[in-house]
Order: C-alpha cells, then sequence, then structure tokens
C-alpha cells in the first residue's frame, strides 16, 4: 500500500472552479460562481492562468471594505503570481508548497499538456488533510482487520462448530430427564444446552472454519473446556445439589468445581449424596466426564478438516501417527464397544440399577471417578471390582494399542508394548510398596490395596478406603502414583509413563554412546501424549590403549558433547518441562491451601496433586466446607491438568512451539 503523501495530487482533484478573465468584476465573477457553489476562480489573461481569486479574497478585499463589487476588477484582488502544480505531483509536494507561500488551494495542471499549462482541478488543505487522517484510520483498521482475519476468525469459527457439536452432545441427558419426567433436572440441562448451542452459533457467525496452527489449535482447545466447565455450571446452579443457605458465589464456585471436574475427568466432588440427586442429572455428571475423555474436541476437528490440514492438531494430540484422522475415528469405536461390554457386565453380575450401571461405566472409562452412589463400592461383589479394574486399566492404555491390533499394524503395538508392560509393572511394585509402607490399613485387605493402586495410576479416583487414615508414607506413595499417571494417548492424565520412558531412554542412550541398542525418539511430544519410534543410534567410537593424550581429550570432548546433545533435543526438553511443572504447580498450590486452610501440607499436597493429576481421590479435604479460594485453585489445578499444563504454555511461549 502506498503511503498517503506519496500518492499523486490527481487522486484528491476537485473540479470545483471556474476561468473569469482578469478585467471581469467581482460582482460579475461571483454571479458565474454562486449558482455552483464554487469557492475558487482561476483569472486568466488571453485564455492562461494568471491569478487565483477566493471566497476569503473576495470578503476581506472588497465586503468588509465597503467597496462597489462592480467597480472592483479580478485583476486588483487576486494573488499572483499562481502556484501550480503538475497532475504527477505528490501529496507532500503540494502540502509543502502550501506552508510554504501560506496558501490553503493549488490548482493542477495538466502534465500532458505543458505548453498550454490548462488546469484541470484543485486541491485544497482540507481535502489532502482529510485524505491524510482517512488514509491512516483505514491503514489501522486494515491491520486489524487482518489480524483478525488471520488469527482469531479462525479460533471463533472453529470453537463455535466445536460449542454447537457439544450442545447436540448433551441433549442426550436433558432428553433421558424428560422421558424419567424428572422436569426440574432435564429443564437445568437444557438450559446449558441452549447455551452452548447459542454460543457456539454467534461465534460460528463471527468467525470462519480454516486450518489453525499449533497456538490457534491450543487456544480453541483450552477455550473449549473452559467454556464447557462454565456452562456445564449450569444445571448444578439451577439444581443446586448443594447446602440451600448457599450465597450465590458460592454456588458459583461449588458448581464451577463439580462441572470443572466432570469435563476434565477428575471425579473428585463435594456431593456428598449423590443419590439423593435426580437420576437424570446423576447420569449428566458421568456424561460429562465420558465426553470429556472421549476428548470430543479432538475427534470433531478431524472430521471436519482433511488428513493434510490436521498437523497443528496432531502436535496437539500428540499422535506420531500417520493415519491421524482413522486413529482418531477408530477411538470413537473403541470407546463405545467397551463401555457397552462394561454396562452389561456390571449390570447382569450384581444389583446395580441400569441407570447406575451407565454412569458408572462412563466414570470408569473416561478414568473420571464420579459414583452414582456414595456408598456403590460396599454395595457391589468381587466380580464387578474385576471388571471395574480391567475397565480402569483398559481406560488408561495407549488408543494405539487398539487401533494397531484393530487395523493390524503389529508394529505400532510393538512400539508401545514397552510403555504397557512399564505401566502394569508399575501398578504391581506400588501396590508392593503401598502394603509394606502403609500396613495399618493395606495389609487388611490386599485386594482393596490393588484397587486403590490401580484406581490412582489410571487417574480415576473411585475410592472405598478412608485415604484420611493413611500414614505418612501411604500419602506419598499414593501422590506419586496419581502424578505419574498412565499412558500416553489415553483417558488417564498426569506426566505419563511415555514420557519418563522417554528421559530414561535418551539418558541410557547418551551415556553408553547409544552402541548397540535401539533408543527410542519421540515423533512429537504435546500436552497430551507422546509416542515413539525406533531409531539407529551414531555408534560409539573405539579407543584403544595406544591412543594418545590427544585422542583421550577428544574422547572426553566427545562424551562431554553427547550429554550436551540430550538437552538439544525437543521432546526430552518438554518432558522433563512437564515434569517440572507438575511438581512445581503440585506444591505452588498446596502451600496457599495449606496456608487458608491453616491444614496440614502433605494433605494440602495430596489435594493439589489428585486434582493436577485429574485424579480425584481426597483425604477429606475437598468438601462443601473449604473455603471459596481453595476450591477455585483445585478447579483451576483441573483444568491445567486437562493439557498437562503445556498446552497453555503454548498459547503464550513461541519458543515451545
Amino acid at each position: 500500500m502506498v503511503e498517503p503523501l506519496e500518492r499523486s495530487v490527481s487522486l484528491y482533484l476537485s473540479k470545483q472552479f471556474v476561468m473569469v478573465d482578469e478585467n471581469v468584476s467581482v460582482a460579475e465573477a461571483v454571479k458565474l460562481a454562486q449558482p455552483k457553489h464554487i469557492e475558487t476562480i482561476i483569472v486568466g489573461s488571453h485564455g492562461k492562468p494568471v491569478g487565483i481569486v477566493t471566497d476569503s479574497d473576495i470578503l476581506e478585499k472588497v465586503v468588509i471594505k465597503g467597496d462597489d463589487s462592480d467597480l472592483i476588477f479580478l485583476k486588483s484582488i487576486m494573488t499572483s503570481p499562481i502556484m501550480t502544480l503538475n497532475s504527477t505531483s505528490t501529496v507532500k509536494q503540494a502540502i509543502e508548497l502550501m506552508r510554504i507561500y501560506k496558501i490553503k488551494r493549488v490548482p493542477i495542471i495538466d502534465s500532458h499538456h505543458k505548453n498550454d499549462q490548462k488546469i484541470i482541478g484543485i486541491v485544497t488543505q482540507k481535502t489532502l488533510a482529510e485524505a491524510i487522517r482517512n488514509s491512516v484510520i483505514e491503514k489501522t483498521f486494515t491491520s486489524y482487520r487482518i489480524t483478525i482475519k488471520e488469527n482469531y476468525k479462525p479460533i471463533f469459527g472453529n470453537l463455535g462448530f466445536i460449542m454447537q457439536f457439544a450442545g447436540i452432545l448433551m441433549i442426550i441427558p436433558a432428553i433421558l430427564g424428560t422421558i424419567l419426567n424428572e422436569l426440574e433436572s432435564a429443564a437445568a440441562i437444557y438450559l446449558a444446552v441452549i447455551s452452548i448451542s447459542l454460543t457456539g452459533f454467534i461465534m460460528n457467525t463471527l468467525g470462519e472454519k480454516s486450518p489453525l496452527n499449533l497456538k490457534q489449535s491450543s487456544i480453541v482447545v483450552v477455550s473449549c473446556f473452559i467454556l464447557l466447565s462454565l456452562y456445564g455450571c449450569l444445571p448444578y446452579i439451577y439444581v443446586n445439589p448443594f447446602e440451600p443457605s448457599n450465597d450465590y458465589l458460592s454456588l458459583f464456585v461449588n458448581a464451577f468445581l463439580e462441572s470443572s471436574s466432570g469435563f476434565t475427568t477428575t471425579g473428585i466432588s463435594i456431593i456428598e449424596q449423590p443419590e439423593s440427586l435426580p437420576e437424570s442429572f446423576v447420569f449428566y455428571r458421568s456424561y460429562t466426564q465420558w465426553v470429556g475423555g472421549l476428548s470430543f474436541v479432538y475427534l470433531i476437528m478431524t472430521l471436519y478438516y482433511p488428513e493434510t490440514r490436521l498437523a497443528a492438531m496432531r502436535n496437539v494430540m500428540g499422535s506420531a501417527m500417520q493415519k491421524f484422522k482413522q486413529l482418531l475415528s477408530t477411538i470413537i469405536i473403541i470407546f463405545i464397544f467397551y463401555t457397552s461390554i462394561l454396562i452389561f457386565l456390571l449390570f447382569f453380575l450384581g444389583n446395580i440399577e441400569l441407570i447406575d450401571s451407565v454412569s458408572l461405566s462412563f466414570a470408569t472409562f473416561s478414568t473420571g471417578g464420579f459414583t452414582p452412589v456414595s456408598d456403590i463400592f460396599s454395595s457391589i461383589n468381587f466380580y464387578q471390582l474385576i471388571v471395574i479394574m480391567a475397565g480402569m486399566i483398559i481406560a488408561a492404555l495407549p488408543f494405539g494399542f487398539y487401533y494397531g491390533i484393530l487395523r493390524k499394524e503389529i508394529k505400532k503395538t510393538k512400539r508401545l508394548s514397552t510403555e504397557i508392560i512399564v505401566f502394569l509393572c508399575s501398578i504391581l511394585i506400588f501396590t508392593l510398596l503401598f502394603i509394606i509402607i502403609d500396613p495399618t490399613i493395606s495389609t487388611n485387605n490386599w485386594f482393596n490395596s490393588l484397587f486403590q493402586v490401580i484406581s490412582a495410576s489410571t487417574t480415576t479416583g473411585f475410592q472405598f478406603i478412608d485415604l484420611s487414615y493413611l500414614s505418612f508414607g501411604g500419602k506419598i506413595i499414593l501422590i506419586i502414583i496419581m502424578l505419574i499417571g498412565g499412558t500416553a494417548f489415553s483417558t488417564a492424565s498426569g506426566i505419563k509413563i511415555a514420557r519418563l520412558l522417554l528421559i530414561f531412554h535418551k539418558v541410557k542412550g547418551n551415556s553408553k554412546f547409544l552402541s548397540s541398542s535401539d533408543a527410542y525418539t519421540p515423533l512429537s511430544i504435546s500436552a497430551t501424549a507422546i509416542q515413539f519410534h525406533t531409531k539407529k543410534k551414531d555408534q560409539q567410537p573405539s579407543f584403544s590403549k595406544k591412543d594418545s593424550l590427544k585422542s583421550k581429550n577428544h574422547h572426553r570432548l566427545y562424551i562431554f558433547n553427547q550429554r550436551l546433545l540430550i538437552f538439544s533435543d525437543k521432546a526430552f526438553r518438554e518432558a522433563i518441562f512437564v515434569i517440572v511443572l507438575f511438581i512445581l504447580f503440585s506444591f505452588a498450590s498446596a502451600i496457599a491451601i495449606s496456608y487458608l486452610t491453616k491444614s496440614d501440607f502433605i494433605n494440602a499436597l495430596f489435594e493439589a496433586s489428585s486434582t493436577l493429576s485429574n485424579t480425584g481421590l481426597t483425604v477429606g479435604m475437598t468438601t462443601m466446607d473449604l473455603d471459596i479460594i481453595s476450591k477455585l485453585i483445585l478447579s483451576i489445578n483441573m483444568i491445567l491438568g486437562r493439557f498437562e499444563i503445556i498446552t497453555i504454555l503454548y498459547i503464550f511461549i513461541s519458543k515451545l512451539r
């Protein structure tokens, strides 16, 4: 775009002038100019311009003096010689001419007819000033519009599309409430459905559904879960399953904590007796976990975009698989199949109502933890517990593993087998440690201890042991288990086994110069998952005993450089970064909660770690009596943990992207 001052004056010409001979009286010249509302008179002599007369000249030199305009001729009041510019001159040149000669109008002559000096128009100071001002405004708003179009319209469009789809999904519990004639519950859920859908429609109108980069994808995913948690508050606020005497602020904070706990698949709750709620509302709570665990946000994106345009979303999810769209489509089938099987087994193996079986299945496969009945684990039998434990483990295994089995892609399943074996072994090891370190509770029933460790390692959050009676060592064990979490690209949260494997293989591989074994190298790493593939490494250079001192120095330098190479790997740095962030945020939250509640630090650390890892286990601190600020801290922890913190940092720190 050409700068305003460098534009040609021909763009701002005015034809509002008249050429009159110098021997014409002022009165006669006014009669010629007035009907056309002309303010500029070009004075000519023998057809050539020799001067200029304006309204101001007539007013100051004739009218104010009281002279007879019929007796005054133009040549006596004109400004001469006339200052002109040719049509190729710039706005800057015109303004400079006006400044030097203190004039407000400049006639423009045709540059193609230099001999006859033909005037083709007038430019005025006022016109040029307005043109410059409009140009600056236009330039500013053009830049603003481009920024909006390129950076924010895609966010609005895609976020709106996802919210509309979420509104459709949330109709199911509302319809159930209508069928069961639970009108209050149905109305509350319909209110959330309408709000989500309307917001989606408005955003869709303002934006455009175009492909996103990594920063935009991160904003969409984070914003979506925040909005869902906020709109998910509405049914809780409407039904108010909390204390009736709650003020509006407390009611909102309680509702936000419950809603966030659902959509982030945390499962921690301050509702002590969920069985007192309408059945459709109990179903709604577990359904939000199932939707959140299904990661429908990502699935919708893949349904909308072609495979070639999913690079940014692939980075957010951390899937290294080439057939990304096919992979995520398979997740839907896996979820529905396993959930259906679990519902069937729970319903027919014991005395559980069908809706409770559905809700418990949703909470299991989403690794959520909401229970439809407060004492449900005291009423279910051994076989149902086995089914639930199996369901939690299945949900915490990588989706890529099931995809590889269904598609008969053995290489992909082998690639993930190490992570799965380590995960299963860790469950057994932590169970033994839990029994040894906390014998007062654990040795009474080793099966309960196993169940509790599986619940913590899969970040599900089911519990039927009063964890407030655990010893210091027992709580520390569960905190470590929760923070580590499950496997990558599953419904389990936490740091993930995959990141620990990445660090282990990187450090081990570099320390041994990667001489004989394959090491895991990440194809991608993100806030949701990482995948690995094997790759041959450079072998260690050999040195004999006869090497010179110089060669040995080179050898030491090589070792040092190899160790530095570990930190040059982006995936390795990111894995370290995530681990550090989980630990820092857990301790920071614990310090704040411990200070606010005047409670034991280890208990506060347990609650902070439980929410940040989206587990949901509690030592009894997270109740209705917990202060508002502490509840908000736990709610924020749940949302941060859902994206493993780093996705939010993608938005603000360009180097991470």
